[in-house]
């Protein structure tokens, strides 16, 4: 198989597992009481009211709110914020006060506490809990939540966060963890190293707090871990013929989370670790990784053509490989029907009959050559 087919076989696997993603996402959506994810943020007229981040319920808040920040301040421009989001606090504003100005701020919005009772507050969390909980569970009920505007509810959320972080630096709060997560995001898009970078420290941190616990949350909130694996996963995938060292990092990582995630993800995971190790050279690493994946779903028709590929690229002139991987790669396509309706049939079909060509013309010329040696 050329190198233009391996990479157009590589871009239909990632695209068909960010279809599942959204697929998944979208169910999830579907079955909470509130809008959802952030979607995409428009313009508002002068008498639109923006709601706080307590109303978006799939991400964790202090996610929605730098998603918000990523939008308007970090892509856009201070003068945007200003316009799209009247009244609200950034983050790296509220980090900008000082102590006593910072609980000034919270006395102003209707509650008045000390460092003692703050820290009183804390202590009734989980450990590295979320202080955006916390102020809803501790400092809501204490004011007339109901007569707080949405940029006062929110400011509540991130004096929490600035709060917690700085009266127990040796335990911080989640969302220190969450800000490691944003900040990789925040990163422009040419810079894939400092994204990858980013990722890397996310998952790194996430288990030095122990991971998932039996629950699958830390700090008692649950966190798309699979989905960020796969996001390194990926971007370690198409930085690994120029930055081998960063896709070994990711390889050392991801192999820390396989079976903490769920087990498409996982499945998913391993297909990817043994693209990187093929680009890296470690090959007999690449297939075992592959073998792992089918056995664990023999249904998946991508882990077959993918393992089929590497079979046809590396038979290392043993006929077995050549029938396996053709075996492999027409089971695929009848686990995989085609679907006509698809606005990539029409490439897909052909990627499909040109790569089984290949495999089909390897083993005819490994039987030639066979013939004429006798």
């Amino acid at each position: 198989m050329s190198q233009k087919q391996h990479r157009s076989a590589q871009r239909r696997a990632e695209k068909r597992h960010r279809r599942e993603v959204e697929r998944r996402r979208a169910r999830t959506v579907a079955h909470q009481d509130g809008p959802g994810a952030p979607g995409v943020l428009r313009r508002r007229g002068p008498d639109d009211l923006v709601p706080s981040v307590d109303e978006e319920t799939v991400v964790h808040p202090y996610l929605s709110h730098r998603y918000r920040e990523r939008e308007f301040l970090v892509r856009g421009t201070p003068w945007r914020w200003r316009r799209e989001m009247p009244g609200f606090w950034t983050h790296a504003e509220v980090a900008a006060l000082a102590d006593d100005a910072l609980l000034g701020a919270l006395a102003e919005r209707g509650l008045v506490v000390s460092r003692a009772e703050v820290l009183a507050h804390i202590a009734r969390m989980p450990a590295g809990g979320s202080a955006w909980r916390m102020s809803r569970i501790h400092w809501l009920p204490a004011v007339r939540s109901r007569s707080l505007s949405a940029p006062d509810r929110d400011f509540l959320g991130l004096a929490a966060v600035e709060l917690w972080r700085r009266l127990r630096p040796e335990a911080p709060p989640l969302e220190s963890l969450l800000a490691l997560l944003a900040d990789a995001d925040d990163l422009p898009d040419h810079d894939a190293t400092g994204r990858l970078g980013g990722l890397l420290r996310f998952l790194a941190a996430a288990r030095a707090r122990g991971g998932p616990d039996s629950a699958g949350e830390i700090g008692g909130v649950r966190l798309p871990l699979g989905e960020e694996c796969v996001r390194l996963g990926i971007r370690a995938l198409g930085l690994a013929d120029d930055h081998p060292e960063l896709a070994a990092e990711a390889i050392v990582e991801v192999e820390h989370w396989l079976g903490q995630v769920d087990l498409d993800d996982n499945n998913f995971l391993q297909r990817l670790l043994a693209m990187i190790c093929d680009k890296l050279g470690r090959h007999p690493e690449a297939e075992e990784r592959l073998r792992v994946a089918l056995a664990q779903r023999p249904d998946q028709a991508a882990t077959r053509r993918v393992l089929a590929v590497h079979l046809h690229e590396h038979a290392g002139g043993e006929r077995a490989r050549l029938v396996e991987a053709l075996e492999l790669w027409d089971s695929a396509r009848r686990l995989d029907e085609a679907d006509e309706s698809d606005e990539d049939f029409v490439e897909e079909e052909a990627l499909y009959q040109e790569i089984r060509e290949d495999i089909v013309e390897s083993l005819r010329l490994h039987d030639a050559a066979v013939e004429a040696a006798e």
